[in-house]
Order: structure tokens, then C-alpha cells, then sequence
């Protein structure tokens, strides 16, 4: 822990969940008052900066001050806690700045650095940076409010109170950087499962993290203990929920436990259970559908670009 950090108590996260939590449900009147205006008047959110409706003006202004001073208490409570890695730091700026956005109706945007090459000869580096485009509709700003939100809220349940930490630090496996560990249902039967694994290996690997499957791991103990033990050292998790494997919730639902954080993702079309079904789980389309997801999501886990 760097100086000047200090752990947070059970009782301070719990603070923080509620609060999130109302400031939730103050967004969700917040929009339904927009989409209202917006139901007489096409063009509001277009118009929306423009507009005379004082009203609506402050209750942003007061959301938005209230989503900065509550997310400076996450960030600073996540700093202290050992299960909280720079790249979820990173998270909540980037949820901050997409929250903030959708409440004036627009859409916040980041991207790393990006090289252009042709035939392996750099022709030139575009730095890492950010802009804010206006959406279409009140119902798209009320998608992203919601989606950001809600990763915050699971970044919440990632932060160790005080007194916990001395047992979280002595009690967990190593931690092995630059690896990842998936979670997807596997039969030699359904060749289709087959690509899905190698698509997402290929994707981490463009960002130097060696990603796995429970069938590629070599092990002398009971498969489930090995599995659990990559669950809890790998850095990354992410499970495809497409075929709705109970052993692959049952791993999910492992990692959830040990406060790890799993990226989701589905076929178009799979159902997801109750279980996870607060949690982000895009659907994808197709195999490049799912690369494409996936790349953009690393991008914005690992703060790097990856690799030509």
C-alpha cells in the first residue's frame, strides 16, 4: 500500500453500494423526465445543450457532481485494496467519463496508441486519445448510464475491507500476470466450440496474454481443483456462456466468490440465467463479431493497444 492509502471497512463499501444505488435510481428519474421531453420533441437530445428547460439542466448538473464525488471515494478506497490491479483503476475512470457523458447526452470514446505499418514498416504512431459524441436518443444514453454503472458496481464488490486483508494476502495462490483463463463449455462433437476457443486465445495473444482452457492444462490433481486454482491465479477470466453449461456458472460462480472479475460474453440468442444476468454479457453474432467485442474490451481492461 503506497503512503497516504488507507483501507476502507465493511461498512464504508456498504456505504458506497448504496450510494451508488441512489444515484442509480436518481438516473433513471432523470432519463424518464428526458425521454418525456423527448416524446413531444424529436429533436431534444440534438437540441438538448441548447434547450431551455432549467430544470432538467440542474438535476444534471447535480447528478453529474454526485456521480464525481462518489466515484473519487471508489477510486480512493480501490487503491488500497490488494485484489484491485491498475487496469481496474483504469475502469472506473473510463465508467466515470462514460457516465458523466451520458447524462448530457452524449457518448464518451477513448483509444490507446495506434501504429499504421504496411508490410511490417511503421509509416507513422497516432497517440492515445479521447472525444465525446452526441447520441441519437435519450434511450442510448440511458443504455450506457446503466451499462457503466453497473461495472462500477461490480468493481465495488472487488474492494477488500480492512479487515480482511491481511487474509486475502496470505491465503490466495500466487498471482501470475499476462494470463488468462477460459471458461466455455467443450466438446470435440461441436466443432464450432473449437473456433470460439481459438478466437479468443488468438485476441489475448494480440496483447501478450497466454489464455487456456481446462482440457489444455496439464495437471496430476482432480481436474475441478485444478480448474479452481487457475480460476484464482490466472489475471484474466472470461467465459463464453453459449450452450449454458452448468459447470461453466458453476466456475463463474467461483470467481465471482473469490471477488474475481469475469469478462462475459454469448452466442446470439443464449439465454442467460438468473445468476448472472445483472452482470455485462454481450451477445455476438458470429466468430468475427466476437474477436472484433473482444478487442475492444482489451483494449480498454489492459490500457494497451495490441500488438499488429
Amino acid at each position: 500500500m503506497r503512503r497516504g492509502e488507507k483501507m476502507i471497512s465493511e461498512a464504508g463499501i456498504i456505504e458506497l453500494r448504496e450510494r451508488l444505488a441512489e444515484i442509480r435510481s436518481s438516473a433513471a428519474a432523470y432519463f424518464d423526465e428526458a425521454k418525456a421531453i423527448e416524446d413531444d420533441d424529436p429533436d431534444f437530445v440534438k437540441d438538448w445543450i441548447d434547450a431551455l428547460n432549467i430544470v432538467l439542466h440542474e438535476k444534471g448538473r447535480n447528478l453529474r457532481a454526485d456521480i464525481k464525488r462518489l466515484n473519487v471515494k471508489i477510486a480512493g478506497a480501490a487503491r488500497g485494496s490488494p485484489l484491485i490491479a491498475e487496469a481496474d483503476m483504469q475502469d472506473i475512470r473510463h465508467n466515470t467519463r462514460r457516465m458523466l457523458a451520458s447524462v448530457h447526452f452524449l457518448k464518451y470514446k477513448h483509444w490507446g496508441t495506434y501504429v499504421h505499418h504496411d508490410e511490417g514498416v511503421v509509416l507513422g504512431v497516432d497517440p492515445p486519445s479521447q472525444e465525446e459524441e452526441p447520441l441519437t436518443s435519450v434511450r442510448l444514453a440511458r443504455d450506457i448510464f446503466d451499462a457503466s454503472s453497473a461495472s462500477i458496481g461490480e468493481l465495488i464488490d472487488l474492494i477488500s475491507p480492512s479487515e480482511s486483508v491481511q487474509t486475502a494476502m496470505t491465503g490466495t495462490e500466487s498471482y501470475r500476470p499476462n494470463t488468462a483463463f477460459i471458461m466455455m463449455a467443450i466438446d470435440k462433437k461441436q466443432p464450432e466450440l473449437e473456433d470460439i476457443k481459438n478466437a479468443i486465445k488468438e485476441v489475448f495473444k494480440e496483447f501478450g496474454i497466454t489464455a487456456v482452457t481446462a482440457d489444455e492444462i496439464e495437471h496430476e490433481d482432480a481436474i475441478t481443483d485444478r480448474i479452481l486454482k487457475e480460476i484464482e491465479t490466472n489475471e484474466f477470466l472470461i467465459a463464453d456462456l453459449t450452450g449454458e453449461r452448468p459447470n461453466v456458472y458453476y466456475e463463474v460462480g467461483h470467481a465471482h466468490a473469490r471477488n474475481k472479475r469475469v469478462i462475459l460474453y454469448r452466442k446470439a440468442g443464449t439465454k442467460v440465467h438468473f445468476d448472472v444476468s445483472h452482470r455485462n454479457c454481450p451477445e455476438y453474432q458470429n466468430i468475427s463479431d466476437l474477436k472484433q467485442q473482444l478487442r475492444k474490451r482489451l483494449e480498454t481492461v489492459t490500457n494497451k493497444p495490441r500488438k499488429a
